[in-house]
């Protein structure tokens, strides 16, 4: 019985020392200790506010760079983490000790703080931003102190710090009541509703992209939105962002934009590269880097050699009317593509938005009881459903039991990963040539100069513009779309030639995914491009692609890094 009043009085005397009134008690106890030098007194003051603080929380620092600017504390009273050198941080430790900023003591202070955040005494993480994934958990941050933890047994509202799960202050998703009755947003919404694709699954598989974003999945596909002025491509993304209460980050590709695609990325949550029409050099790159995990290393200042690493943390969206970057073979291999119809009626965008922020509780709500279920499904899935990435094909399939729709799930997958190919093909100059040529024709079976022949009696002006030598040497790099879009093969012919196989693109060269060209065709506006190559690092060949098309989707899927 003493015991456990001893214990008792430990812990309120604790609790009370961890309060502003017992640092500014302990400080004034300092001010009035007689003989101290201003040196003697201002340690004193240093080493006080220090223990208050380790009483009331816990010192952390990146772990992947550990240096002041990284440096952490989170206030276990208010759940909050926050970086040491912010302005909030700053303000609430003046605030506690009853101090002016200006004063050379608390300067001290700062700089002791600081420093013990790079001590043995502090812990380094790396903090989680917006959503956090832990092999049989997803986690949703709710404000600064709380999260609601899904799991396969229940979803419910935890402290900030949970199974070591630690949210910044400043990379939170705003508050919302997860006790909230469910509501799918992506039928409540007008916006998501009423969204046109021009194939049956394009729908399905945006919402199945949106349930993912929690996952945090180590590689994640990039999701492009594509159609004519007025499909609304970016507004759909842009409702995400408001769904989910993201900052919304649009930003613009410009030529010089590389590193400030990486910092995006680094940034957690859902970054979105609008408009991407004309051909970037460094964007198929970035995108196929971001896509599997990849990172760029810089260094921190010219005049130094200090080096920053910046990893692909973001879901990545790309929005275009005309995607010339998936001439790309390596991209366009990594790529979720949606196409839109222009939308049809008018809504103002402010009734959009104000929709989804009325719905924005009970969407949540209804997206962490989705993805409980999806963690609670066992059952083995279907295997081939995406190539690149098999971790995301797997739990979404998951998902789409979830919502009661396995088969459309599986079936919009596999459209997807047929419409990879075939999008590829359209937007690469001449892949888009050797697509129109074979529409409504018979089988081809030749040389690269017999094709070239059949090329230029399709269409005239391509007399003189290309030669049969770049005719195969691009062919070779889209190999593996041509494969997939028109059945290609290729054999040995006399005297060390190439005969080429190629069969008439199936109902019509499109399978329902959308007409022949793009707004802006690089067939029809890009003929002048043909002697020239397109900025492609990561080739591919067909022996490459057979040996990673021989596997199937992982069946036992764990959210989250490994």
């Amino acid at each position: 019985m003493n015991e456990t009043l001893e214990k008792m009085e430990a812990e309120m005397t604790e609790a009370r020392n961890a309060t502003a009134e017992g640092i500014r008690l302990e400080l004034w106890k300092v001010s009035q200790t007689p003989k101290l030098t201003a040196t003697e007194r201002a340690k004193e003051y240093c080493d006080a506010v220090l223990g208050w603080l380790h009483v009331r929380g816990d010192f952390y620092h990146l772990a992947s760079r550990p240096d002041f600017d990284g440096a952490l504390y989170f206030d276990g009273e208010r759940r909050l983490l926050q970086r040491i050198r912010s302005d909030a941080f700053l303000a609430w430790l003046a605030d506690s000790l009853a101090m002016n900023r200006g004063e050379r003591n608390f300067q001290l202070i700062q700089s002791a703080v600081e420093t013990e955040s790079l001590t043995e005494r502090s812990h380094g993480i790396e903090p989680s931003a917006y959503w956090a994934a832990r092999p049989g958990a997803v986690y949703l941050s709710n404000g600064p102190g709380h999260i609601v933890k899904a799991t396969a047994e229940s979803v419910s509202l935890v402290d900030n710090g949970t199974d070591g799960v630690l949210f910044p202050a400043d990379a939170v998703l705003p508050t919302w009541d997860s006790a909230t009755e469910p509501v799918n947003p992506f039928e409540a919404c007008t916006l998501f509703r009423e969204m046109s694709t021009t194939a049956p699954h394009g729908k399905l598989l945006f919402e199945l992209w949106a349930l993912s974003l929690p996952t945090n999945q180590q590689t994640k596909p990039p999701l492009c939105t594509t159609g004519v002025v007025g499909s609304g491509k970016t507004r759909a993304v842009v409702g995400l962002f408001e769904l989910y209460g993201l900052p919304p980050r649009v930003a613009a590709v410009t030529k010089g934009g590389e590193g400030d695609f990486w910092t995006e990325a680094d940034a957690g949550g859902l970054a979105c590269w609008d408009n991407a029409d004309t051909r970037i050099d460094w964007l198929p790159d970035a995108l196929a880097a971001a896509a599997t995990g990849g990172c760029q290393s810089k260094r921190k200042l010219y005049s130094d050699a200090e080096r920053v690493v910046l990893r692909a943390r973001s879901w990545v969206a790309v929005t275009s009317a005309n995607p010339a970057f998936a001439a790309d073979a390596g991209l366009a291999d990594r790529l979720l593509v949606v196409r839109l119809n222009r939308r049809e009626g008018g809504t103002a965008e402010a009734a959009l938005s104000a929709e989804i922020a009325a719905a924005r509780d009970a969407g949540l709500s209804w997206v962490c009881h989705t993805i409980r279920a999806a963690l609670a499904d066992d059952a083995p899935v279907p295997s081939g459903l995406n190539s690149r990435h098999p971790d995301f094909a797997a739990f979404a399939v998951r998902l789409g039991r979830a919502l009661g729709r396995e088969a459309d799930a599986v079936a919009a997958l596999r459209a997807a990963e047929a419409d990879k190919s075939l999008f590829c093909i359209q937007n690469d100059t001449i892949g888009a040539a050797i697509l129109e040529a074979m529409q409504g024709g018979t089988l081809f079976n030749g040389t690269a100069n017999e094709l070239l022949e059949r090329l230029k009696a399709n269409d005239a002006s391509l007399e003189g513009t290309l030669s049969a030598r770049r005719l195969g040497k691009r062919m070779s790099k889209l190999w593996p779309h041509l494969v997939a879009a028109l059945g290609a093969k290729q054999e040995a012919g006399h005297g060390g030639s190439i005969r080429y196989t190629l069969k008439p693109p199936s109902n019509g060269g499109f399978g329902g995914f959308q007409t022949a060209f793009s707004e802006k065709s690089a067939w029809k506006d890009n003929i002048e491009t043909f002697a020239k190559t397109p900025h492609e690092t990561h080739q591919t060949n067909q022996a490459a692609y057979s040996v990673e098309h021989s596997g199937g989707d992982e069946l036992d899927f764990e959210v989250g890094p490994p």
